[in-house]
């Protein structure tokens, strides 16, 4: 027993450095529930590495890329489970039905695959511009229902939804949601490891049980619904019948229907509804009123590549640089998953010196990643898409280890977002759109002051968006809601 005490005293010496805990609860209480990647980027500068956060580019890489076979399973997120009947492989853990599920939407989000849908994408800018034209106030509504409507398209075959009230969109954006609060640190008391014994108690004394498993029910059932409408067009003389995602995986997998009716919901969900591409527009349009002179470049850009007669193609990625970089630095800069998606260690590890058990959960401060100034420069800070051209104005080589992206949003290791290259895509759409349509300016108050919104405050969540503002968004030219008008007339 004495060898025993002595073993585990002599283990835990080598454990990283950390703020104090309490006995038996250790850190819990100490945990953040407010902008949590501020006190962990404190935490990282005061105590380096430690077995929870990550907070240095070298770190991150080391273990969750290069060491990707051991730390690519997740956390046991008890309520994620009863919400989605443990089939949802985001939040997953890294079993077989994983491996399969995540196989397939690689195949089916791969760089090639998704050319199939810029036509949805470009679809779907256009009738967002409409939207704006005729009501700017609420342009994060307009952001939330492109993005809504084309991952509908893209994984059930819909034609874009044009009203972002839908009952449809309501209820797959609400499991969305649902999702992605449960996966947020600190939520859930039972997801904390000397708790999970609440777990076991019964339904009626857990109203967070009981909200799960109803919401489970709910969800399966609407999911299982829109499958059933895939078939029915699959099995029918209409249409293309594998031109939708849920088309090609029911016709695969025609013979486990209810796993491919869950791989369908978590491809959409990986882009996660209209909580990511929409908040990350929403990001964008706050950078535009903030550095004014970023947004008269790119226009110049677009001004002379595509000119003023007609709206910016996919045809014209390869001669917009400055648009693409625009897009890296959004994400770097105010990207929409501060702390992504925890990665658990599945056995135990050294790195540098220091013992890191089996069981680990590892959280990336990605926030105090993209604000390294040994990286990115003493303007790290600011919102600057110059960090990616090189002299001449075309895009550089990427910096190291972050997989040709320029920042981390995506993830790390076989946990990278599968859903990332239609991210890109998307993002590069609409901010292309936006940029050659309007002017985005502060609002200004009776003495002509501007309004400025503060880029730090956010509603919080695993993933973030601005508190709401208020801006100017108007059309740069007479002419502009004509091409728009039009440009909807012909889809």
């Amino acid at each position: 027993m004495t060898f025993q005490i002595f073993k585990a005293l002599h283990i835990r010496s080598k454990f990283p450095p950390g703020p104090t805990g309490l006995p038996i609860i250790g850190n819990l209480l100490q945990l953040p529930t407010s902008r949590p990647w501020l006190i962990f980027d404190k935490w990282t500068k005061q105590y380096g590495q430690n077995t929870v956060v990550l907070g240095t580019h070298k770190a991150a890489a080391d273990l969750l890329d290069r060491r990707s076979n051991i730390y690519s399973d997740r956390p046991r997120f008890v309520v994620l489970n009863l919400l989605t009947g443990g089939m949802q492989w985001g939040f997953g853990q890294a079993d077989n039905l994983w491996k399969r599920q995540r196989r397939e939407a690689h195949e089916a989000l791969s760089t090639q695959a998704v050319k199939e849908y810029f036509q949805y994408q470009e679809t779907e800018s256009i009738i967002m511009l409409d939207h704006i034209l005729t009501d700017p106030e609420n342009f994060t509504d307009h952001f939330q229902r492109a993005s809504t409507s084309l991952t509908l398209s893209i994984v059930y075959g819909w034609p874009p939804v044009l009203d972002s009230a839908h009952p449809a969109i309501q209820h797959i954006n609400k499991f969305s949601r649902q999702l992605l609060v449960a996966a947020a640190p600190g939520t859930f008391w039972v997801e904390f490891k000397y708790l999970k014994w609440m777990q076991y108690l019964p339904r009626w004394m857990c109203a967070w049980r009981r909200d799960a498993e109803d919401a489970f029910r709910s969800d399966s059932a609407v999911f299982q619904r829109m499958a059933h409408d895939i078939q029915k067009q699959r099995d029918s003389d209409v249409g293309d019948k594998t031109r939708s995602i849920a088309g090609k995986l029911l016709l695969e997998d025609i013979g486990n229907f209810y796993e491919a009716v869950w791989n369908c919901a978590s491809i959409y969900d990986s882009q996660a509804g209209a909580e990511t591409t929409s908040g990350q527009l929403a990001w964008f349009v706050q950078a535009m009123i903030l550095y004014p002179e970023v947004q008269q470049i790119a226009q110049k850009e677009l001004d002379h590549i595509v000119g003023l007669d007609r709206l910016p193609t996919f045809d014209d990625y390869e001669n917009l640089p400055y648009i693409r970089a625009t897009v890296k630095e959004i994400l770097r800069w105010r990207g929409v998953g501060p702390l992504g998606v925890p990665h658990r260690l599945s056995q135990d590890d050294y790195y540098q010196g220091y013992f890191l058990p089996k069981d680990t959960i590892c959280f990336v401060n990605i926030w105090t990643l993209h604000l390294n100034k040994e990286i990115y420069g003493d303007d790290a800070e600011h919102f600057n898409p110059g960090r990616f051209l090189d002299t001449g104005g075309k895009l550089k080589s990427s910096f190291a280890d972050t997989k040709d992206e320029g920042h981390y949003s995506f993830g790390f290791g076989k946990r990278i977002c599968v859903g990332r290259n239609v991210a890109n895509n998307s993002l590069f759409i609409h901010i292309a759109f936006l940029l050659w349509a309007f002017n985005i300016t502060p609002e200004v108050d009776e003495n002509g002051n501007p309004s400025l919104p503060d880029s730090l405050q956010c509603i919080e969540g695993i993933t973030i968006r601005p508190t709401p503002f208020h801006c100017n968004i108007i059309a740069r030219r007479a002419d502009v809601a004509e091409i728009i008008v039009q440009a909807k007339a012909n889809i």
